[in-house]
């Protein structure tokens, strides 16, 4: 790498290097990677973040939970073609690992353990809650129109907007319209079940 006159030139470096590169520069322990990597995704994950947890302390202690993390695990990282894709499916588990805990704080876990003589007639009344809802959920995507379903379908794959865009030949712009209608019906016409339990099967 270069020697650089100044910091302000050697930001502008690591800003114009690719996601890839900026990675590649973590892994081998380089912090101004990290921190231009943290510049451009912090933003963005945690207005991602907000908009399923509607609690700003909590999404700030996800995101920079996640970041923290990310430096900690960069040697043992998998080889990434799409960094991006990455900090969003580990943003999706933070956040679901967020829901189910908070299941547990409701006191579902400690009311089944506090009743032993209903442990298994609870745990029927739940398989068969999660069933209805698992299936009230394949129908109603399956309700969705042909395209938005498409869109839906490949971003729970775990593909970006990018690459939902250029596969199906539209504009980012489309993508995240289709998304966005894609989550509101399906908060809505699943509105009958527990919130904690549609947002682990609705994905952002």
């Amino acid at each position: 790498m270069p020697t650089y006159a100044n910091d302000s030139t050697m930001k502008r470096y690591y800003q114009t290097l690719d996601d890839s590169g900026l990675f590649q520069r973590m892994q081998h322990d380089d912090p101004q990677a990290f921190e231009e990597i943290y510049t451009r995704y912090f933003l963005k994950l945690s207005n991602t973040a907000f908009k399923r947890l509607q609690d700003r302390e909590m999404t700030e202690e996800i995101v920079q939970e996640l970041f923290v993390n990310l430096w900690l695990k960069r040697h043992r990282l998998p080889e990434l073609k799409n960094p991006e894709s990455y900090l969003q499916t580990l943003l999706r588990n933070a956040v679901i690992d967020w829901f189910r805990a908070q299941a547990r704080q409701d006191g579902f876990a400690a009311e089944m353990l506090a009743q032993p003589d209903r442990q298994i007639i609870n745990a029927t009344e739940q398989h068969i809650l999660y069933t209805d809802l698992q299936q009230a959920y394949e129908s109603t995507v399956g309700q969705l129109p042909e395209k938005c379903r498409q869109v839906y379908a490949l971003h729970q794959k775990g593909q970006s907007v990018a690459e939902i865009a250029d596969q199906l030949q539209i504009a980012p712009k489309t993508v995240e319209s289709h998304l966005l209608k894609a989550q509101q019906t399906l908060r809505y016409l699943l509105k009958e079940y527990s919130a904690v339990a549609v947002a682990l099967l609705v994905s952002f």
